[in-house]
């Protein structure tokens, strides 16, 4: 048997170690590139939602502030657009020609408004709060159809339908089925959220009536009271520009104040108001306190307004 020389002797196990230290490294730098790849992809599913959430919050926001500066029928809200131009479309008679459809994004001053697939928002409304005579009186107790998760009193819903579904080839129409899913595109009132899965992955946040009226209310308890330079034109300001002192409560419901009464219902009908308040209802519901001569304090549901000349 022919021996090796005792230095190749030497080097193989040296030759073995290395090639074990850069087996390692290698298996490191792959567990590395894919966790970091694992990382990234979960940064940018967590980048996508905080994006569509953010979106449909500036939505909810501008329905809210469109609903509360309504010149006729504060509360109210405009028709989902039909097409993608974003103008809230005229009235089919009374009624919307859709109540689902497109954000109404030109009508709402808001630009048009995508979520992270490059899709525009979609939007349905309770008729209830449509922005036309027919639908008056519009109020904090005017009733809304729309659930969302079977949770009432929904005022309306934008939705982010994100990319199509394979069930949704190429979206070529408006028709509601191309962007949303399941109960969401059945024609109904009944709305969902999720859970999201290979079938269903709108995006979705309420508009609720009470997040509508919290800001809707300010607006009245401001022009019952009085809003503008002093001496105001109308409501209790006006009242106690012309008489020096503020009105006796109504204890009657006749909407007349009663001598020496200081708390019940607003005298309305000693007040000059708002053209819009009486056909939606709102006098007869507000609460009013005579403070004193010089100060009053008026209040519907649980917003309050104090008052002085």
């Amino acid at each position: 048997m022919l021996a090796l020389p005792i230095d190749r002797l030497q080097r193989r196990p040296r030759q073995t170690g290395v090639a074990l230290l850069v087996m390692l490294t290698l298996l490191t730098l792959l567990g590395l590139s894919v966790f970091v790849g694992g990382l990234s992809a979960t940064q940018f599913r967590l980048a996508k939602v905080q994006n569509d959430a953010a979106v449909l919050a500036e939505a909810r926001e501008a329905l809210i502030a469109r609903s509360a500066t309504d010149e006729n029928r504060p509360g109210s809200l405009p028709c989902p657009a039909i097409s993608e131009d974003g103008v809230a479309p005229i009235f089919a008679g009374n009624d919307c020609p859709t109540y689902i459809g497109r954000l109404p994004w030109y009508t709402l001053k808001v630009g048009p408004l995508r979520d992270s697939a490059g899709e525009l928002l979609w939007y349905a409304l309770a008729p209830a709060l449509r922005d036309n005579l027919s639908a008056q009186p519009i109020n904090s107790l005017t009733p809304v159809q729309l659930t969302l998760d079977g949770a009432p009193n929904i005022a309306a819903i934008v939705f982010s339908p994100q990319a199509p579904l394979p069930s949704q080839v190429g979206r070529l129409s408006s028709s509601v089925g191309d962007y949303l899913e399941g109960s969401n595109s059945d024609g109904d009132s009944a709305y969902l959220s999720g859970p999201p899965s290979a079938t269903f992955d709108d995006q979705v946040l309420a508009v609720s009536s009470a997040a509508i009226f919290r800001v809707v209310n300010q607006r009245v308890l401001a022009e019952v009271g009085g809003t503008g330079p002093s001496p105001s034109q109308w409501g209790l300001r006006k009242y106690y520009a012309d008489n020096g002192s503020f009105p006796w409560a109504d204890t009657s419901g006749d909407g007349f104040g009663n001598v020496g009464a200081t708390s019940g219902n607003l005298p309305y009908n000693e007040l000059l108001l708002a053209a819009w308040l009486s056909p939606n209802g709102w006098p007869p519901r507000i609460l009013y306190e005579r403070l004193s001569a010089t100060s009053a304090r008026v209040r519907v549901d649980s917003s309050t307004r104090d008052i002085g000349p």
